[in-house]
């Protein structure tokens, strides 16, 4: 683990072989993303892989509150990628993208505890009336299906 800045990593700080890059829940706050991407591609090698989280615009929770929402925090959180943009800004930097999943599990509680926020009259209904077990399985197709405002990434160095 190299604890520093990524404009401070020098390719003489990383090890010898293949190497896994990582950022959690960062990608949001970056004021340009696709310079943050050109300059970890500078220090990956080829089949080097980056995996990072980051909140998917998409996802339930922040469609339904929308302004409401508090992952809607300007100037905090910037950007709002989704599964098929972040694949496509990943593409357009040279980087091959192996799986872009978004496993939440809190959608649905977000929803519940921001129901006074909440428009949209289904929404509204659901979160009032649905059983923990009605919730439980909104939650798990929400996450499969790839509507879950949680996004995770894997790509690699072609």
């Amino acid at each position: 683990m190299i604890q520093k800045f990524l404009e401070q990593v020098e390719p003489g700080d990383l090890p010898v072989g293949p190497k896994a890059f990582v950022s959690f829940e960062l990608f949001e706050h970056l004021h340009d993303p696709a310079a943050f991407l050109q300059q970890l591609k500078q220090l990956m090698a080829s089949g080097d892989l980056f995996i990072f989280t980051t909140l998917s615009g998409s996802g339930v929770d922040i469609q339904a509150l929308w302004e409401d929402s508090k992952s809607v925090t300007p100037p905090h959180h910037m950007n709002f990628f989704n599964p098929g943009a972040v694949a496509t800004l990943l593409a357009r930097m040279g980087l091959e993208t192996l799986e872009v999943t978004t496993p939440g599990k809190l959608d649905i509680d977000i929803l519940v505890n921001n129901q006074a926020f909440i428009k949209d009259r289904f929404w509204k209904t659901f979160v009032a009336s649905a059983s923990d077990s009605q919730k439980a399985q909104w939650q798990q197709m929400i996450a499969e299906s790839g509507w879950s405002s949680h996004m995770m990434v894997v790509c690699r160095k072609p």
